[in-house]
């Protein structure tokens, strides 16, 4: 009788996971949508990647491939090839978002018809486009799923050159765009307005799919730690984890304690450092998100 419950929970998680993973990437791919039908493609200006491909070929056959049905066409053969060497749960997914997408930029390509950014605004089109896409394809990637194109040549090639990750991977490939581009239009400022785009949306893309819930990770090195960890865990509400560390060179052990907190809350544990140690070593950097236990002791 448990196990037939405890497969029912497991059946219905899966069900809501999935729901939510279409959820983001029809959201992700309207917001797509919108940003080529109303801002980039009225402009004559193409993203990066198999997208900007597809607006190329759009705008040289004059429409006859619609945007969407190139996007497709371009990825078959990245399909195929990342069925067989990525695996085909990947493909799936980059199938899904890429359908969705390719749907939506033909079918709401309709809308031009009553509203479009004047392309007297280059910069501010290359601005809102790169705003609507990155966000568009965060949420597909936070999703689960992936767009196709450039995400799986760069996976596909990268076991042979695995001095690069797959983020320089798809900059190089985005580069190559670009110089297509500049031998397309033998226009400098296009390329430029373009990589403006590209620039943008890749930034955005990296800050939606990790999560928008920044916080500060600190680490404090001082022989008062035990002290400053009790005062941080009862002014801020924020656990403290207690590590032991000594110096190789001049051989003092001192405390070492390690805490995650938001960006409010940064300014407060300083002073709390500071009023136990003056001279206590700190260091501290951005993380991108925060979940679990400390963040539910956080919450105040």
């Amino acid at each position: 009788m448990d196990l037939g419950k405890n497969k029912n929970i497991l059946y219905i998680k899966e069900a809501l996971l999935n729901m939510k993973m279409i959820a983001s990437c029809f959201v992700g791919a309207l917001l797509v949508s919108v940003g080529m039908n109303q801002f980039l493609q009225p402009a004559g200006l193409a993203p990066g990647g198999v997208t900007g491909l597809a607006v190329l070929l759009y705008n040289l056959t004059e429409g006859l491939i619609p945007v969407g049905v190139g996007i497709f066409c371009l990825n078959v053969p990245l399909f195929w090839a990342g069925y067989r060497k990525i695996g085909k749960k990947f493909v799936w997914g980059s199938l899904l978002g890429t359908a969705l997408c390719a749907l939506l930029i033909d079918g709401l390509q309709f809308t031009q018809k009553y509203w479009t950014m004047s392309s007297e605004e280059p910069l501010l089109v290359c601005l809102a486009g790169g705003i609507l896409l990155g966000t568009g394809y965060g949420l597909i990637f936070r999703g689960g799923a992936s767009t196709g194109g450039t995400d799986i040549l760069a996976r596909l090639v990268q076991p042979k050159l695995s001095a690069f990750s797959l983020g320089q991977l798809c900059f190089f490939f985005d580069l190559i765009f670009l110089a297509i581009i500049f031998i397309t239009y033998r226009s400098f400022t296009a390329m430029l307005y373009i990589g403006i785009t590209v620039f943008l949306s890749s930034k955005l893309i990296d800050a939606v799919e990790g999560g928008l819930n920044y916080a500060k990770e600190v680490f404090v090195v001082s022989a008062e730690g035990e002290a400053i960890g009790r005062e941080i865990g009862a002014r801020l509400g924020r656990g403290c984890t207690q590590l032991w560390g000594k110096g190789l060179y001049s051989g003092e052990e001192k405390w070492v304690l390690w805490c995650v907190v938001y960006n409010r809350q940064l300014s407060e544990l300083c002073k709390i450092v500071h009023r136990y140690d003056p001279k206590a070593f700190l260091t501290i950097r951005n993380v991108r998100e925060v979940n679990g236990l400390y963040d539910q002791i956080g919450k105040m």
